[in-house]
């Protein structure tokens, strides 16, 4: 864990960078956000947070790790669907249903902070900069979607990788967890072929063809993106901007 992951667990505030994508936010509502958030969870890997069925009550702030959102088909089998990184929102589908939509394990060690769903909403309904965050930040995971399935539909295994590589990558960089072109990858080649639609041997043939192209470079648990400027071209996708501080919300 790093010193500002140590950090945020161990603050009785708002951790720095939660919703701050969207809005500086200011004493009132930080303190409103560290009123609403439960003590720290230290939770080994591969601990199930929440299994999908199960009653809806808390949602998590993920202060530290990586977390995998799945859901169970009729085979049994988990399928993921989400890879959840530090400063993410868990739970937040399931608000909508009266059981819940996923089940969260941690891919790796993690620190959660749970949050009740009624503290959620009263807060929200109180804050209005914070509800908008909220909003905002669920439409730019429709945004996420939209493309994942775009490049699923359209193109081949390799460009569906280099989309899910992209856009982790660009993730982990806004939370200062990269180093150059170096990213974390503590994924199973199950978990990636879950995430571009491929099976694990399709994906490590795809892996090892990426890199005797000279684009990536695998090490223990961690992956070199040696072009990512071609990574990036080859899924045709635009680097959207997210907006700050918007002028056209009115808050009066």
């Amino acid at each position: 864990m790093d010193e500002q992951a140590a950090a945020q667990a161990g603050a009785p505030g708002a951790p720095r960078g939660y919703l701050d994508e969207v809005f500086d936010l200011n004493s009132a509502e930080r303190a409103a956000l560290a009123a609403v958030l439960g003590p720290a969870q230290h939770l080994p890997r591969d601990h199930v947070l929440k299994r999908d069925g199960a009653e809806p009550t808390h949602l998590f702030l993920l202060v530290d790790g990586w977390v995998a959102s799945s859901i169970t088909v009729a085979s049994g089998r988990q399928q993921t669907v989400k890879i959840h990184l530090p400063r993410d929102v868990l739970g937040a589908p399931s608000l909508c249903v009266t059981r819940t939509a996923e089940c969260l394990t941690a891919i790796t060690p993690i620190i959660v902070r749970p949050v009740s769903r009624g503290d959620l909403m009263g807060m929200l309904a109180r804050f209005p900069r914070i509800a908008a965050a909220h909003f905002l930040g669920a439409q730019r995971e429709r945004v996420t979607l939209m493309e994942a399935l775009a490049l699923m539909g359209q193109t081949d295994g390799s460009v569906r990788i280099a989309g899910m590589l992209v856009e982790l990558f660009d993730r982990l960089s806004a939370l200062g967890l990269t180093e150059q072109e170096t990213m974390p990858l503590p994924l199973t080649q199950g978990q990636v072929g879950d995430l571009v639609g491929l099976s694990p041997v399709h994906v490590s043939r795809k892996f090892g063809a990426m890199e005797r192209a000279g684009l990536i470079q695998r090490g223990t648990r961690t992956i070199n993106l040696l072009d990512l400027r071609r990574l990036r071209s080859m899924t045709g996708l635009p680097q959207h901007a997210l907006v700050r501080e918007p002028e056209w919300i009115n808050f009066a």
